[in-house]
């Protein structure tokens, strides 16, 4: 899976991703901790692909990394639009 952003590319692992009845999605992404950039620490909103698939996701509280496990850096989202999986 690879989270996209400004053209730049970063890899990510899908930490519990799902998909409801409504069609609606979301879950987390989790990041190695040197991965936390500013950059993604301020992210509101992005582009997820997994296999060749992209959606579209929104990060309404970007403070919701703080309660990362150790050694990494978990931000939730929700999507937007179709699922990319």
């Amino acid at each position: 899976m690879i989270l996209l952003l400004d053209g730049d590319e970063r890899p990510a692992a899908a930490g519990d991703l799902r998909r409801d009845e409504a069609g609606s999605w979301g879950g987390s992404l989790a990041f190695p901790v040197e991965a936390r950039t500013p950059h993604l620490l301020n992210l509101t909103e992005g582009r997820l692909s997994i296999r060749g698939q992209e959606g579209s996701f929104v990060r309404p509280d970007t403070s919701d990394w703080v309660n990362s496990p150790t050694g990494q850096f978990r931000i939730r989202i929700e999507g937007s639009g179709d699922a990319p999986f």
